[in-house]
């Protein structure tokens, strides 16, 4: 199979057009001066007899129902004018009607136009260029099987007989398959590479060509997400519409699964995304080799567990999905009940040689290079010299490299912030009941919104210095949130009683971590 094969186009994406010409399509005007008269064009596309097999077999080539384009008859956002396909589509010739000047204003009196229809474009012509502004190639489009969102499929047409208007294709498309349902699908470009894929800019005109130039909103990476009325995208073959260019810092694809894993592809030579051209990428199993995955490879899916619980942040919402079990030195904690290892913030690892719960009284062993235990002498970024903290202060959250569920789990694992803490303690959907669970006190959080799904937060107590404090009746858990330069949000328990509070979390001390990850909706 050739690497590249030439991508036949559609209006109602992916639905290619054959060329066509009819002499009953004529242009109907009056010839009245500076006046908007009804026009009819005929429109064709580039188009090549082998590439329509190749995007699979049964595909109509038709245009359909309701499409729209911008036809320019001059520059100026007034000179764009809607034109819509006559009839109920479902033919390879397409008809579009509206209104517009009977002679353009543009140099050579050509009429350009764009598909899709865009409002608030226009025109700008000089003797050098003709480009239509404010254009956009969405970084979010909608995954339609064997086919591709209609308003990614940016193409562009001159007329200079009045008569018809030949598009020509602007994008690249890539080709991917998945063989497992999806919630959503995204292709990325390395950070550093050469420009975006997707955004907002112009499409410059050219008789062998067109291109497309982002100017704004700009992004280094495409979301397929699923049909309106739908929860996700059901296993088969879908195309992106990205904007064509040679990416040398590689690529990457993510596959987002029904059970919010997910699943990363990482290429880091350089791609071809070429205009009016095909790039495959292959089919996609949960079986594959994978360089990544947002649960790394310590956690699998029966250790985790989805409560329906959903957060802002940035901009976008987010479902949280939780561990079933308390961070240790080495992963997760074997059991919902047992207590795990204790965190000072922003540590990395624990500071005492293991322990066993069954044990009392409860003692530890600090290691060699902490052997005062959880004091603020060993606390992350203390400066003995300067008596504060030299990183993280109010309403700050730990990076990466400083975050224990992290770099212990790897994947997309962190602490919770205090905004999830929060909305897991203020949201309806939650019941907190105080019990016994296989000996251990604790909280059982329950979902009502999720068939009774939920977690165990057992009373582990604390640690400061070396000793332990109220093992059994409270229970600190450590978010990733800064309060203040050397106190933070952190969720607490005592006898029964729920806190979200920033007393007492002073960093050096050794409290719980349940680890969390977010995944994108």
């Amino acid at each position: 199979m050739k690497k590249y094969i030439l991508l036949l186009m559609s209006i109602a994406m992916l639905m290619a057009m054959a060329s066509c010409s009819s002499s009953d399509d004529a242009v109907a005007e009056n010839n009245v001066e500076g006046k908007l008269v009804q026009m009819t064009f005929t429109a064709t596309q580039e188009s090549n007899v082998d590439t329509r097999s190749a995007l699979g077999t049964g595909n109509s080539v038709v245009w359909k129902s309701g499409d729209k384009i911008s036809v320019f008859d001059g520059s100026g956002i007034e000179n764009n004018h809607k034109f819509t396909l006559d009839g109920d589509g479902g033919s390879t010739s397409g008809s579009f009607t509206g209104t517009a000047a009977s002679n353009p204003n543009t140099l050579g009196n050509n009429y350009y136009a764009v598909y899709p229809y865009t409002e608030g474009a226009c025109l700008e012509e000089n003797s050098h260029y003709s480009i239509i502004k404010d254009i956009t190639l969405p970084s979010t489009q909608t995954a339609i099987k064997d086919s591709f969102d209609p308003k990614a499929a940016l193409m562009i047409a001159k007329s200079s007989d009045k008569n018809n208007l030949n598009f020509q294709n602007v994008v690249s498309l890539v080709k991917v398959t998945t063989e497992f349902d999806c919630r959503r699908i995204e292709l990325k470009v390395n950070e550093y590479s050469d420009g975006p894929i997707a955004g907002k800019g112009t499409v410059d005109w050219s008789d062998t060509n067109p291109s497309i130039s982002i100017m704004s909103d700009d992004s280094k990476s495409i979301v397929l997400k699923p049909e309106e009325g739908k929860d996700k995208i059901e296993a088969g073959t879908y195309y992106i519409a990205v904007k064509p260019g040679n990416y040398t810092a590689g690529w990457s694809i993510s596959f987002t699964s029904t059970d919010y894993n997910v699943y990363t592809c990482v290429a880091s030579s350089a791609v071809d995304f070429n205009r009016s051209k095909i790039r495959s990428i292959g089919s996609f199993s949960t079986s594959g080799t994978w360089t990544s995955t947002s649960r790394g490879n310590k956690v699998t899916a029966d250790k985790e567990v989805d409560l329906g619980l959903t957060i802002e942040q940035d901009g976008k919402k987010y479902r949280v999905i939780f561990a079933k079990s308390n961070l240790t030195s080495s992963g997760l904690a074997a059991s919902e009940t047992a207590y795990g290892d204790y965190f000072a913030w922003g540590a990395t690892s624990v500071w005492y040689s293991a322990i066993n719960k069954e044990n009392s009284p409860w003692t530890i062993t600090p290691i060699d290079h902490k052997s005062d235990g959880y004091v603020i002498a060993n606390a992350p970024f203390y400066n003995s010299s300067t008596s504060s903290y030299d990183k993280y202060t109010a309403d700050e959250t730990l990076d990466p490299e400083d975050d224990a569920a992290r770099q212990i789990l790897r994947g997309d694992w962190q602490l919770p912030t205090q905004a999830i803490w929060n909305a897991l303690y203020n949201t309806t959907n939650y019941s907190w009941e105080w019990k016994t669970v296989d000996s251990s006190d604790g909280y059982k959080v329950t979902s009502s919104s999720e068939t009774n799904k939920s977690i165990f937060l057992p009373a582990a107590g604390f640690v400061g210095g070396y000793s332990f404090y109220q093992v059994g009746s409270n229970g600190g858990y450590w978010s990733g949130t800064a309060y203040s330069s050397t106190n933070v949000y952190h969720l607490n328990f005592y006898n029964g009683t729920v806190y979200l509070q920033y007393e007492y979390g002073y960093r050096y001390y050794g409290f719980s971590v349940r680890p969390v990850r977010l995944v994108a909706e």
